[in-house]
C-alpha cells in the first residue's frame, strides 16, 4: 500500500492533535492520525511499512493482540475514506484482488470470503432484519477483495448500516466506493453530452447497462460502479450516430472501420452489432443491435416504442423497458457464465420489481431462466412474484450451483475474451439456434468468422469482388502466423 496526501486546503497542529480542511469539510484528527499524516509529507509517496515504523517510533508497539501494521492500516483507511490520504497505486493494481499487496484470495481463504460475500448479499437482497455479521474465520481484507472482484463495493457501501463489519473493512469500502462514485459521475456527465449530440443529429438512442441500469434497478446511478457507456441506435442511423459522437470528442477504437462507401464498413455493419469509441474520460460501446444474435431480441423500433425514462445524476435518460432490461441482463449474465455476483444482483433487483412482469410479452429463454433461478437461489425468491421465478429456481440443481461457485471463486475482475479460436463462433451458433432464422444467423456468423471485420478495416475498395480476396489473403496469413511455432 503506497500513500500520498489528499488535497488539503489547510492543516493546523496543536498539542499532538491537528485539524485539516478537505473539500470544505473541517476534520479533527487524533494524535495517531496526526502522526500518520506527518509521516506522509506533501508531494511524497510513502509505503504503509514506513508509516507504521513512524507510528511505532512515536507511540511504541501496541499492547493488544493486533500488530502495529494492522492497527496503522485501519487508521489509514479512515483517513483515506475522508480523503485526507489517497492511495497512490495504479487503479489497475487496486482492482485486482489477487495481486493487490496484502490480499490473498487463494485456497480456503478465497472460498470462505466468497461464501461470506454471497451471505451478505443475500441478507441485503432479502430485506432481513438486523445486521449481517462477518464470520470470524473470514479476514476483513479478504472480504473486501471479494467485493472488488465481483464489482459490488458501491452496493455494499450503500448499505453499511445493515452490515456489521470491522472498522478497516468499512473504511476501505467507503473509500473505494467514493472513487467509483466519482468515476460514475464523470460517466453520467459524458452520457448527457453523448445523448444531446445524438438528439441534435436526429438519432434516437437508448442507454442500457452501466449508470442507466443502476438508476433503473436500484435508484442510484453510481451503485454499480464505473465502466463504460452502452448506447443502442437504429441500424439505419449508425453512420450519423458515429459522426455525431466523433464531433463530440469520441474517436474510433483501434481495429474498427469508419463509416464510408467501403465494402469493409458494409461488411462490418452487416455482420456485427457494436463498435467502440474512446474519449478522455469514457468509452462508448455503440450498438445497432442489442446482442450479436439479432433474432433473440426485439428490434430497435419495438424497444423504443416501450422505452422508459430514468434519472441519471438529475438528467432524463431513455433506457430499456423493465422486462427488456431483465431479459437482457439475464442473458448477459448467462453468457458470462455467472462469474460475477453483480450480474446476479442486477437480475434479482429487476425480477423483484412487480412492474417488470407487467411488461412481459415473451417467455424467458432457457439461459435467462437459469439466471433468474440462480438469482432466486442465491438471494431469495421475492414474495408475490410470478410462478416463473419458482419454476426457474427449480431448474438450478446442486451441480450447476457448485460449478457457478467454482467459477466465481477463480474469476478475474476483468472481462476477458476467449483465447481459443472459434469459441465465439460456436457460442454464436448456439444462440442462433434459439431464433426463427437460425440459417441466416449462422451464415452471418460464419461470414464474420471467416472474414473478420478487423482485417477489413483498412480495405478501401467498395467492391466485394475486389475486397473479399484481399481480406481472405490477410486471414490466411494471420492464421499461419498464429499457428507458427514460437
Amino acid at each position: 500500500m503506497i500513500l500520498k496526501r489528499g488535497a488539503l486546503t489547510d492543516h493546523y497542529i496543536e498539542d499532538e492533535r491537528s485539524v485539516v480542511m478537505v473539500d470544505e469539510s473541517v476534520l479533527g484528527l487524533s494524535p495517531i492520525a496526526t502522526t500518520i499524516l506527518e509521516a506522509v509529507p506533501d508531494g511524497r509517496r510513502v509505503s504503509l511499512d514506513a508509516v507504521t515504523e513512524h507510528v511505532v517510533s512515536a507511540f511504541g508497539p501496541p499492547d493488544g493482540p493486533q500488530s502495529a501494521k494492522d492497527l496503522t492500516r485501519q487508521q489509514v483507511w479512515d483517513l483515506v475514506a475522508h480523503k485526507v490520504l489517497v492511495l497512490a497505486e495504479d487503479e489497475s493494481t487496486l482492482s485486482d484482488p489477487i495481486s493487490n499487496g496484502d490480499d490473498d484470495l487463494s485456497g480456503q481463504a478465497g472460498a470462505t470470503s466468497q461464501s461470506a460475500l454471497r451471505s451478505a448479499l443475500h441478507h441485503l437482497r432479502s430485506d432481513a432484519a438486523g445486521a449481517w455479521t462477518l464470520p470470524g474465520p473470514v479476514p476483513s481484507d479478504a472480504f473486501v477483495a471479494a467485493a472488488r472482484q465481483h464489482h459490488v463495493v458501491p452496493y455494499l457501501a450503500a448499505h453499511l448500516d445493515r452490515l456489521d463489519l470491522p472498522g478497516q473493512a468499512r473504511s476501505e469500502l467507503e473509500a473505494l466506493a467514493g472513487r467509483q462514485r466519482a468515476g460514475a459521475t464523470l460517466l453520467a456527465a459524458d452520457l448527457r453530452v453523448a445523448l444531446e449530440a445524438l438528439d441534435a443529429a436526429g438519432v434516437r438512442a437508448l442507454a442500457f447497462k452501466g449508470v442507466a441500469l443502476a438508476s433503473q434497478a436500484f435508484g442510484d446511478f453510481a451503485i454499480r460502479g464505473a465502466g463504460d457507456l452502452d448506447l443502442l441506435v437504429p441500424p439505419a442511423d449508425l453512420a450519423v450516430a458515429h459522426q455525431a459522437l466523433s464531433r463530440s470528442g469520441w474517436r474510433p477504437a483501434i481495429g474498427y472501420p469508419v463509416p464510408g462507401p467501403s465494402w469493409g464498413w458494409r461488411h462490418f455493419v452487416r455482420t456485427g452489432s457494436e463498435l467502440s469509441l474512446k474519449a478522455a474520460h469514457s468509452d462508448i460501446d455503440l450498438h445497432w443491435h442489442l446482442v450479436p444474435t439479432r433474432g433473440t431480441f426485439p428490434d430497435f423500433d419495438t424497444l423504443w416504442s416501450r422505452h422508459e425514462i430514468v434519472s441519471v445524476a438529475g438528467h432524463p435518460v431513455p433506457t430499456l423497458a423493465l422486462y427488456d432490461a431483465l431479459t437482457h441482463s439475464a442473458g448477459h449474465a448467462a453468457k458470462d457464465r455467472w462469474r460475477w455476483m453483480r450480474s446476479l444482483v442486477d437480475v434479482h433487483a429487476l425480477m423483484a420489481n412487480p412492474h417488470t412482469w407487467s411488461g412481459a410479452d415473451r417467455p424467458l429463454r432457457h439461459d435467462q431462466l437459469l439466471s433468474v433461478g440462480l438469482a432466486a437461489r442465491e438471494f431469495g425468491a421475492p414474495l408475490g412474484m410470478p410462478p416463473v421465478i419458482d419454476l426457474a429456481a427449480g431448474r438450478v440443481d446442486a451441480t450447476l450451483l457448485q460449478r457457478v461457485h467454482r467459477e466465481q471463486e477463480r474469476t478475474s475482475p476483468e472481462h476477458r475474451s476467449y483465447a481459443v479460436p472459434g469459441v465465439n463462433f460456436l457460442l454464436g451458433l448456439r444462440a442462433a439456434s434459439r431464433t426463427g432464422n437460425s440459417v441466416g444467423e449462422a451464415a452471418r456468423l460464419l461470414s464474420a468468422s471467416v472474414l473478420p471485420p478487423w482485417l477489413a478495416r483498412d480495405e478501401p475498395s467498395p467492391h466485394a469482388w475486389v475486397a473479399i480476396p484481399r481480406v481472405a489473403i490477410r486471414r490466411s496469413s494471420d492464421a499461419m502466423r498464429r499457428a507458427a511455432p514460437r
